[in-house]
Parts: structure tokens; C-alpha cells; sequence
């Protein structure tokens, strides 16, 4: 598996699936980090282009070899498999705070949600509620943090992290303002202003998604990354991450496990597995995902994605149905392109 780590040369903007039409708002944030889809499109048309692909001849059906390859069309991949996106500092992946963590700044401690020892009717059907393990004032999820390989394998061993990384240090964000133009009198547009939220990474931050299914060497390149086609410089480096692992006991069936990516449930909140049963879960907001459809020349149907970091605590019927779970890198649908990757860490009633 290869590692394509791109690095922005100048702030970047990923579009999430907001309306952007005239007379709603005008103001756009930009997603970050941006869905997997939007990366693997990045990387697909990278490795067309260093096979010489004709763009024009590819829609047409008439190379069929590297639509083999790279997918024929946006939701299909091919050949390829994909993992992430993930972000990089310093050359470490780091991986989203699990939402079952809670932090009081005020304190400078934390503490974990645990099912309630009641079962309670929800709208996704009875569930032990989530509740704190111990009491700390002002604890809250982290929504948008992050930790290092270290701290997460603590979590997912049952122990509470030392650290986490703010958002803040790993980007920061730059308002820009835009104008319609008539490419054809080169001229404004009236009513057309509108304005976007770009990001800028910091120094030693890169985004980055793991590849698998490319046989040939793909060099080192410039590639074009995100809205407004802004230059990254692209590397291609073997696969270097550390295994999260946490030590399972052998008859262990109860489990919590964290979403390192987002996950494609079709819309549910949370997975349907053979042998599985959900007693609580904390779950982070949807993140709505759109795109275009190059086929139909249509905007695709838009998705509810479950955010990375969300977390199950779930309970297995047999040691079978375990070992069989265990052999899942991920979950949920579109998988292939990175969707639903899972951390399985240890259901820990109270505090370590």
C-alpha cells in the first residue's frame, strides 16, 4: 500500500454540499478535511494522466483498460482501493478524538461516556444511553480534535489520552471574495459577488489517503487539489503507519469501536452487522455530501455521512462473529473509497 501525501501550495477550499445559489446567503465554508470521494478523484485522474489517458476517449467509452483500472465512472473504483483521507503533521497521521472522550478545559481533565445501566426507547430503537463515568465540570466532546497514534492506541487499550491537537494549530481559515464574470464580454456580472472560507495548512500539516491496486510507478508531480484547481505538490512514499492495536482478550465479546473516517450507513445512523448488537453510541453531526455526476451532468443526490470520531459500544453474540468482525478494516457502503474505517478498542465501564 502506498501513501499519496498531498501538500497545498497556497490556501485550498473543499465544498461541502451547502447551497450556493444566487440569493441564499452567498457566504460558503469551506469542508475540511474533505470527503474521500473528493480525494480519490484526485488520485483516479492522477493515475490516468501518467498513463496518457485520452480524457475525451475515456468518456466515450473507448479505453477500457484504464477504466478498468481507475473506475468508468465517479462512484465506481475500479481496481483501486482506498484508505482515509487522513491528516499528517510532521509526517505522524493523526486520527479524530472518539466522541465517547469528553474534556473539561476548565479542569484540564478527562473522562469517558459509558451505557447507562438502563435501556431507554430512542429513535434508533432501545439503547443504554451514554453517561459519564465520572463527574467533571464543564466536560464536553471534541468535535474537532485530534490525537497522535500514541494517545489513540491508549484509548482504544481503555485509558484516557495525555493530549490532543486543537483544529486551530493544524490550519487556519482566510476569507476570500469572488465575482461572476461573462467569460464571453469579459466583463462583471451584476448581483454576482460572493464570498468563501479557503484554508491554509500549516507548515508541517499535509493531507494524505492510502492506495492500493497500482502496480506502475506514479512520480512525484503537481497536481491540481480541491475548488478553484489550487497546485499541491504530490509525493508517493510506501506505507509507514503504526497498527493501532489494542491487546483484545480472547473471550472478550463487548467492544467499542471509533470511526476513523466517515461512514456510509445509507442513511442510518449506525451499521447493520451480522452477530452485533448497538447498546449506546455517541454520534457526532451528519456531514452532508454532494458532488457531481459527470455522467448525467448532474449534481449527485445528496448523502448523510456519519462523522469520524463517532463511537459504538457494541456487543458481539459469539467469539466467531468477533473474529469474523475483526477481519473488517471498515464498514458500511463505498467502502473501497475509504468510507467507514473502524478502530476497535476495549469497552471500559469506569476510569483506568
Amino acid at each position: 500500500m502506498k501513501v499519496w501525501n498531498f501538500k497545498p501550495l497556497d490556501s485550498c477550499f473543499f465544498r461541502g454540499a451547502k447551497s450556493f445559489n444566487q440569493g441564499e446567503g452567498g457566504f460558503l465554508d469551506s469542508q475540511f478535511p474533505p470527503t474521500a470521494q473528493t480525494l480519490a478523484g484526485v488520485i483516479r485522474a492522477s493515475i490516468g494522466d501518467a498513463k496518457g489517458v485520452n480524457w475525451q476517449k475515456f468518456r466515450e467509452n473507448q479505453q477500457a483498460e484504464i477504466a478498468s483500472l481507475i473506475g468508468k465512472e465517479s462512484d465506481d473504483a475500479g481496481k483501486l482501493s482506498f484508505a482515509g483521507p487522513y491528516i499528517y503533521k510532521s509526517g505522524e497521521r493523526l486520527y479524530p478524538v472518539p466522541l465517547h472522550l469528553l474534556y473539561s478545559d476548565k479542569e484540564q481533565a478527562w473522562t469517558r461516556l459509558k451505557p447507562s445501566k438502563s435501556s431507554y426507547v430512542t429513535d434508533m430503537g432501545k439503547h443504554r444511553l451514554p453517561v459519564p463515568a465520572s463527574n467533571i465540570e464543564a466536560a464536553k466532546p471534541i468535535e474537532h480534535g485530534w490525537l497522535n497514534a500514541s494517545d489513540m492506541n491508549n484509548v482504544l487499550q481503555g485509558d484516557l489520552p495525555k493530549s490532543f491537537i486543537k483544529e486551530s494549530s493544524l490550519f487556519s481559515g482566510e476569507t476570500r471574495v469572488g465575482i461572476g464574470r461573462d467569460n464571453k464580454t469579459k466583463q462583471v456580472e451584476d448581483g454576482m459577488l460572493y464570498f468563501t472560507q479557503h484554508i491554509r495548512l500549516g507548515e508541517d500539516v499535509s493531507l494524505a489517503m492510502s492506495v492500493e491496486g497500482v502496480d506502475d510507478v506514479i512520480p512525484a508531480s503537481m497536481v491540481r487539489l480541491g475548488g478553484e484547481g489550487r497546485m499541491a505538490h504530490l509525493m508517493i512514499e510506501e506505507h509507514q503507519n503504526e497498527p493501532l492495536n489494542a491487546k483484545i482478550e480472547e473471550d472478550a465479546k463487548k467492544f467499542v469501536l471509533s470511526l476513523l473516517t466517515h461512514a456510509d450507513f445509507s442513511g442510518k445512523s449506525e451499521p447493520d452487522i451480522e452477530g452485533m448488537t448497538i447498546v449506546s453510541a455517541c454520534i457526532g453531526k451528519a456531514v452532508r455530501e454532494g458532488g457531481w455526476d459527470y455522467k448525467k451532468k448532474q449534481p449527485k443526490p445528496l448523502k448523510s455521512l456519519i462523522p469520524a470520531g463517532s463511537s459504538y459500544f457494541v456487543e458481539f453474540e459469539t467469539n466467531d462473529d468477533v473474529v469474523n468482525f475483526l477481519k473488517q478494516k471498515r464498514i458500511g457502503d463505498r467502502t473501497a473509497f475509504g468510507y467507514g474505517e473502524v478502530a476497535v478498542g476495549i469497552w471500559n465501564e469506569g476510569e483506568k
